[in-house]
């Protein structure tokens, strides 16, 4: 049961404002001949390089197949690397090329431009409770989706 006091609807309102504002930046802040899906695989990987595909699969909260798919198209670009390890060849592991930790240099210094430009929008003296805010309510919202 929501609060009464709580204004559900301008969240909302605000929300959809945001989700319309982060579509059109994921289409442009991912350049460099990636597809969203692929920028989100790639970003994955410079946070945590050589996992295997499960692990990977987990992260990015996709099923296996479409994981692979997208890792498929990202070898064959030749910005991940696949390895089948000769003492576990059940499992897969990947991880950037250097062609791949370029791109990814590039999109992440894109959107930190980006947003270090949308978060001067924010006072400074409300920056520190805006980021502990928002990182709550993702909490929140990751703990009903329970991940």
């Amino acid at each position: 049961m929501v609060k009464e006091d709580i204004p559900v609807s301008e969240f909302r309102r605000i929300l959809r404002h945001f989700e319309r504002e982060l579509n059109v930046q994921n289409q442009s802040g991912c350049c460099c001949g990636v597809t969203v899906s692929q920028c989100h695989a790639l970003m994955e990987l410079a946070l945590k390089d050589n996992v295997t595909m499960n692990e990977l699969s987990g992260r990015l909260h996709l099923d296996k197949s479409t994981v692979s798919r997208t890792v498929d198209n990202l070898v064959q670009i030749g910005l991940v690397e696949r390895e089948i390890p000769a003492m576990n060849r059940r499992t897969t592991r990947v991880s950037l090329s250097e062609s791949g930790r370029s791109v990814c240099k590039t999109i992440n210094e894109g959107n930190d431009r980006y947003y270090m430009e949308a978060l001067r929008a924010i006072p400074h003296s409300n920056l520190a409770d805006f980021l502990k805010g928002f990182e709550a309510l993702v909490n929140g919202m990751m703990r009903l989706n329970k991940r």
